[in-house]
Formats: structure tokens, sequence, C-alpha cells
């Protein structure tokens, strides 16, 4: 029996779209949540936004949708058919990754002794450099635990480890966004590669089991108890905070039609680690382009990151690379172990990270901890499982006594 994705990049960025783009808006007409904490300053950046520059946001946030998907389809014009997905054969790398995971449980339990300040604290004991260190981890987990899951293989008990405890322990300090990566990674794996693909009714009830987990991270940071309205709250709460950076780039700034992506450039520098070497000097933030430009809460709407860098036209012309690139990425992942993972694991960003953040943690999520760091390690394993392979040989032929 043929199978493809089920769910994939096109039904993904679809939510983020609707999520982070239009429930800001709808919020903000109807002055939702009224009294709830941060909503009376939402409201009053959003009154303060001129009527048609609220007209320019509308109608540049309704080309985006059709700019993504043509480019989706513009792919069709290369290569017209997919292929069937399948998993791929068991290699000694890929059974010797489970080393890699030994190895990881290590760091994770450095990282947890470096973290302990902030381990059961939310945001009340809020460490930046805790989480990212907590955060990356478990995007290198998840990596290699789908490199074993698309081998046909029983995955490494330290893989599955790694990923639950690192998850735990992000949520215990506060963090959702990548234990939410982990879920879609999982989920998508589960209704595309999975020998046995998970239903319609499983994929909802995960799907709402995942929102509650969600809501209640989110209640309890706040220290308030569960209830449907303030479990929807916690949900729509993070779109609508993101968008104050629109929101305020909206009132103090004029659209450009096109725009030199100073940002854009230079977060590229934000691959290297900060541990090795800082380029932070050198990263030209968003804020530094236009005026009166805040983000209180951190996040920044990708809405204002794509205007502020390459303009409205550029923008959507930006949008229809992007829908682009990311057919190129499931074309291969049909064919290749490697590029299946990579797929899976932008995905896993594509509808809550991409829209909530800048270039210079995107950047660094798709070229250094999903791309070039696994990558490092898996042709390190190649090339010591070359060598050994090699230098037992000669050994096996000598004349036995």
């Amino acid at each position: 029996m043929r199978r493809y994705y089920l769910i994939d990049h096109k039904i993904l960025f679809l939510f983020g779209y609707l999520f982070y783009f239009f429930t800001p808006y709808i919020v903000g007409a109807t002055n939702a949540f009224s009294g709830y904490p941060g909503m009376e300053l939402y409201q009053g950046f959003f009154r303060l936004i001129p009527k048609d520059q609220l007209v320019k946001y509308m109608l540049i946030t309704l080309a985006w949708a059709p700019a993504f998907y043509l480019g989706h389809l513009s792919f069709k014009l290369l290569v017209r058919h997919k292929k069937s997905l399948h998993t791929f054969p068991a290699t000694p790398t890929t059974r010797a990754v489970s080393y890699v995971g030994l190895l990881l449980l290590g760091v994770l339990l450095i990282f947890t002794y470096l973290s302990r300040g902030s381990l059961l604290g939310g945001y009340g004991s809020y460490d930046i450099a805790a989480r990212g260190k907590m955060s990356t981890l478990l995007v290198i987990f998840n990596f290699f635990l789908l490199y074993q899951l698309l081998s046909g293989q029983k995955p490494s008990i330290y893989l599955v480890i790694g990923v639950i405890m690192t998850a735990l322990l992000l949520l215990s300090m506060g963090g959702r966004m990548y234990v939410m990566q982990t879920f879609l990674i999982y989920l998508i794996y589960k209704t595309s590669f999975a020998p046995k693909k998970w239903k319609a009714s499983r994929i909802l009830m995960v799907i709402f089991a995942g929102f509650l987990l969600g809501s209640f991270m989110g209640l309890w940071r706040m220290n308030t108890s569960f209830g449907w309205d303030r479990a929807a709250y916690s949900l729509l709460a993070e779109p609508v905070f993101t968008w104050f950076s629109t929101s305020t780039y909206l009132i103090a700034n004029d659209i450009p039609v096109v725009q030199v992506p100073l940002n854009f450039l230079t977060s590229f520098l934000n691959m290297i680690p900060n541990t090795i070497i800082s380029f932070k000097p050198f990263l030209v933030s968003t804020a530094s382009m236009v005026k009166d430009y805040h983000n209180p809460l951190g996040a920044d709407s990708v809405w204002s990151t794509f205007v502020i860098n390459f303009g409205w036209a550029g923008s959507i012309v930006f949008i229809f690379i992007t829908g682009f690139m990311l057919h190129l990425l499931r074309h291969l992942s049909e064919k290749s172990r490697f590029w299946a993972v990579y797929y899976i694991s932008v995905c896993g960003l594509l509808p809550f990270q991409f829209f909530r953040d800048g270039f210079y943690i995107i950047h660094k999520q798709l070229y250094f901890n999903f791309l070039l760091f696994p990558a490092l390690i898996l042709i390190v394993m190649k090339t010591l499982i070359y060598l050994q392979a090699n230098y037992t040989a000669p050994l096996n032929k000598l004349p036995q006594h």
C-alpha cells in the first residue's frame, strides 16, 4: 500500500498562518479576554494602530497564503509525481546511534546540574542560558531518535529516556515551544512512516491532549487553576502577545515596498555557538531598522520580521521561495533517511516557532541544530565504523595458533 505524508508543511503552515495572523486581529477587534493579564496593554497598542495600516496589514497577510502555495505548486513543474514513503534499512551507523544517545544522556546530567536553579520554577526562575542549552539538547535528541525510527529498528532506550526527561525538565523551566516541536515530530512520524499509522480518531485525541498539556503548563506558569476560559486564554495569548511587535511597528512606521534585509543576512552569524565565539555585536536587530519597535515579551511576529527585512513586495517573494523550498525538502525526504529526518524536524518548528522567532533563532535551528551538527556527528561515526572495519579485517586473516 502506497503511503504519503498526512501532515506536511502545507497543513502546518496554514495552521500557523491562521493562528498567528488572524487571532491577534480578532482578539483586538472584539476586545476579547478583557481583564486577563497583559490584555489591557495589548488593547492599548491595538487602538493606536491607524485604520489604513490595519487594511494594509490584511492585504499583505492575505497575499502571503497564495504566494506560499504557488511556491509549493511551482515545484511540480520540476517533479510532477511524489514517491511513496518507506522506512529505510538499518545500517551499522543507525545501530551505533545508540551510543550517541548514551553520550547525550551524560550531557543531560551536566545540563541538569547547571540548570538546577531553574528547575520547577517556571517563569519565576527564568534563565535564558539554561533553557537554551536544554532546548538545543532536546532538538538533538529528537533528531537521532527519529533517525532510528525511520530505520525500521527498535529505538535506543537511551534516546527514548533522553527525549522524555529533557522534555519534562524543559516544561518545569517554563518552556513549551520545543516540547511542542517534539510532539509534532512524533505526530508526523506516526502519520507517515510508522508501520502502524494512526487513524483520524487517534490523531484528534492526541492533538486535544496536546492542547490540554500546553494550556495546563501555561496556567501553571501563571500560578492559577485550570478552567476552560483560562485554558483558551493561555493558548491564544501566545499569538496575541507575539503580535506586540507587529502592532508597535504598524503604529510608528510606513511599510516599504522592498528593503535591504540586514537582519536576515547578519542572522546567519548566530549559527556559530556563543560558547565558541560571539558575533552578537555584528547582528543587526529588527528594532534597529525601524522606529519605536517593541517586543516586551521577547517574541517577534514573523509578519513584522519579514516586512522589516524585505518590504511588502519582497516578503511575498520570500514566502513564495519558502513554499518552493519546503516542497523540495519533502521530495528529498522520500528517498533519503537524513533528509526525511531534516524535513520532519523543519515541519516541527513550522506552525509555532517559524511564526514567532526571529531569523537569528530560526537560522540556528535550520542550519546548525537540524543540519550541520547532526551531520558532523554522523560523519564522525561513519568514519570510525569504516576505520574499525578496515583495521580488524586484516587481523582476522592472520593465521590462528
